[in-house]
């Protein structure tokens, strides 16, 4: 397992002698399947926390910050690990998803939210990360977008519908989509297909009609895969190595990719909003993070943990963390984005209101829901033509309507 941990290195962590300042507070970062844990990975998380920590240290002066990295999918068994050993993390910044996980399996705590945190919020947003007991997962802090990225120099005008984008392709434009069903599912609503899977998980009886638009997803996934410029790879890291090194002209691609693609590309970096289709806007997924409260913390480590949680949704340091970074999304509701001052911050936003369309979906599907594996199965057999559209929309219809 990559694990990437600052002592000393960025200021973060206050050492004397090679011995820790006691006001210690201990992050544990998760990172998304797309971001390699390297160096400059970490320089980033790093960068960002260095803003945080300053700003935090004007009322908190003694605090000092350790924090390390590790993959979302391998959190879960290295907290397990890391708290029987009474080493566990005071704050894990991670996903909404793994939040409600980590909490449910014993290694985090609930976070205690009152209601003048919780008004700071969408309610949709609490929802989201709500136990069947009530108890909140994790705190909201930050949204990461899902964009359209696109390489200005071989595609200046990037395409804004579905139509548009296989036009590029046939104009000889390289287009790259990747078969995760989570980074492919924006497509989903360009078709006017989300309304029906939601009845799906729903279980609710279905029309002609949702039948249709979901047979009409289906078909456009296998009709994309059959166009000569468009290229479908097995995960996302492989689709953005491929534009980064300017193989592809057009990607969708997470807010969380931008920092590195800057630094490939520079000006030829494009971002823009996926591509709208007969069905309507886009289905972006857009993740949620969160702070979640580690389970090994002392009292004055809990103490901290609480008032940097807090400090962190302020709206001033939401603000500066949106602005800072032209990256994030401020999950603070009242926090109003400077849209007019970038195209970057202006899709993003665009991304959230469209991201809405599966916000319901999204809170009755989870993570490690085992029905996700199986439709991943049938997307990739339906890309590569082993099975009919027609099929592929019966069968996903038939499995998302078993109970998990």
């Amino acid at each position: 397992m990559a694990v990437v941990s600052l002592s000393c290195a960025f200021g973060l962590t206050g050492c004397a002698g090679g011995i820790e300042l006691p006001s210690l507070l201990y992050l544990a970062v998760g990172t998304n399947s797309d971001q390699t844990i390297d160096a400059e990975l970490v320089e980033d998380i790093g960068a960002r926390l260095k803003l945080l920590e300053s700003s935090f240290r004007q009322i908190y002066p003694s605090t000092r910050f350790q924090f390390a990295a590790y993959p979302e999918d391998e959190i879960k068994p290295a907290m397990a690990r890391r708290n029987g050993a009474g080493l566990g993390p005071d704050l894990l910044l991670i996903n909404g998803d793994t939040a409600k996980q980590l909490v449910n399996a014993g290694l985090a705590d609930p976070f205690p939210l009152t209601p003048t945190l919780a008004n700071l919020f969408n309610p949709g947003d609490l929802e989201r990360l709500r136990l069947p007991n009530g108890d909140l997962a994790g705190l909201p802090v930050i949204i990461h977008s899902q964009l359209a990225c696109f390489n200005r120099k071989r595609l200046p005008d990037p395409p804004s519908t579905l139509q548009e984008l296989l036009e590029a392709s046939a104009k000889g434009q390289n287009i790259g989509l990747s078969i995760e069903l989570s980074t492919l599912f924006w497509s989903a609503g360009s078709l006017g297909a989300t309304d029906a899977w939601l009845r799906v998980v729903q279980d609710k009886r279905l029309s002609r009609e949702d039948v249709n638009s979901i047979e009409n997803w289906t078909t456009w996934l296998q009709n994309a895969s059959d166009q000569q410029r468009i290229t479908f790879y097995p995960n996302q890291a492989s689709a953005l190595t491929e534009f980064s090194t300017g193989r592809l002209d057009w990607i969708s691609c997470s807010s969380t990719n931008l920092p590195r693609l800057r630094k490939s590309l520079g000006a030829s970096l494009g971002v823009s909003n996926l591509p709208s289709g007969p069905g309507g806007s886009a289905s972006p997924i857009n993740r949620l993070r969160v702070l979640a409260l580690g389970r090994s913390s002392s009292r004055q480590g809990r103490a901290r943990a609480l008032a940097f949680s807090r400090f962190s949704v302020n709206p001033l340091v939401q603000r500066s963390i949106t602005l800072g970074s032209q990256v994030l999304l401020p999950a603070n509701r009242f926090v109003k984005v400077p849209v007019q001052s970038s195209g970057t911050l202006q899709a993003m936003s665009d991304s959230q209101e469209a991201s809405l369309r599966t916000a319901e979906l999204a809170n009755l599907l989870h993570v490690d829901d085992p029905r996700l594996d199986r439709a991943q199965t049938l997307i990739t057999q339906l890309v590569f033509g082993e099975i009919s559209p027609q099929g592929a929309a019966k069968a996903l219809i038939a499995l998302m309507e078993a109970k998990p």
